[in-house]
């Protein structure tokens, strides 16, 4: 059953931020705005910044956590802005998905999208928490934000990538 409730959960995400992309009334500062305000109500970013900073995020003041996290969600904002313009809400489809681990759901789904050859494949990483499911990770040509995240930290540290 929470396989089905984690699907449920990306499903009306997805459709809600295609929504926000598709919204020609917005100007590109205000849809990027609206698109990472979303993420910010659906994913976990304060989780998503302890994932890629591991160890180092035990000593990060609360401000600091707040800030990279916003950081993260403008981010990821920015990242979609533009790629999903033409697209509607009724272009997501659900593929499947897994459960790696107990409250822990992988979402396999695609949007079609008119300026793309083919739809886009795309997955979430999802976990059940208390207020409901959460956004975790995202993974995108079999690139994981998190650890695309960790692996990009670790260079800047002169430590050794994976």
């Amino acid at each position: 059953m929470s396989q089905s409730e984690a699907e449920a959960f990306v499903a009306e995400t997805v459709r809600d931020l295609l929504r926000i992309m598709a919204d020609a009334t917005l100007t590109p500062s205000r849809r990027a705005g609206a698109f990472a305000s979303a993420m910010v109500r659906v994913a976990d970013f304060g989780g998503i910044a302890d994932l890629i900073l591991g160890a180092r995020a035990s000593g990060l003041t609360a401000a600091r956590r707040q800030r990279f996290a916003a950081t993260l969600a403008s981010h990821v904002g920015h990242a979609y802005d533009g790629r999903l313009w033409y697209g509607s809400a009724d272009d997501f489809t659900l593929l499947g998905s897994t459960a790696p681990k107990l409250d822990e759901v992988v979402v396999r789904f695609t949007v079609r999208n008119s300026r793309a050859f083919a739809p886009i494949q795309m997955s979430w990483r999802v976990l059940r928490s208390v207020g409901g499911w959460r956004l975790i990770d995202m993974e995108y040509r079999g690139i994981w934000l998190v650890d695309a995240h960790r692996s990009k930290g670790r260079r800047r540290k002169g430590g050794t990538c994976r």
